[in-house]
């Protein structure tokens, strides 16, 4: 008896229909999983938790440091301040995350190792890796 419902079930796998509580499903009727679509929004917020999360960093703002938890607030507060002008997360890297806006000097995020890479650069590679998920 085992091996006919064994045999049903190997069957129905083959045939590509799935079986949904007592209710058989044609192939092709349940989506695969799919990619889940980030707002502008979402991809901001995003990328200042991102900063706000990083270890062992320095965040280097008009020749001071700061923690990466102080960049991400100065970075939040630039962003509800200008955030009715920003269309999108690259905006947002472009405009407000990359440079000061009192001195026009790059941003750059320092690390442990002592590399040094410009906000821009890290921002816009996090907001790549984002948008392929």
């Amino acid at each position: 008896m085992l091996r006919y419902v064994m045999l049903g079930f190997i069957l129905l796998l083959s045939s590509g229909s799935l079986l949904a509580g007592n209710t058989l499903l044609p192939a092709g009727s349940v989506k695969e999983h799919t990619k889940v679509e980030l707002t502008e929004v979402q991809k901001v917020h995003r990328l200042i938790q991102f900063v706000r999360g990083m270890k062992d960093a320095t965040f280097v703002r008009n020749g001071s440091e700061h923690t990466c938890k102080e960049a991400a607030d100065h970075l939040q507060s630039k962003w509800e301040k200008h955030k009715n002008s920003i269309g999108s997360a690259r905006d947002f890297i472009e405009k407000l995350a990359s440079k000061s806006g009192f001195s026009g000097e790059p941003y750059k995020i320092r690390f442990k190792d002592g590399t040094e890479h410009t906000t821009n650069a890290i921002l816009t590679k996090e907001l790549e890796r984002l948008e392929s998920l």
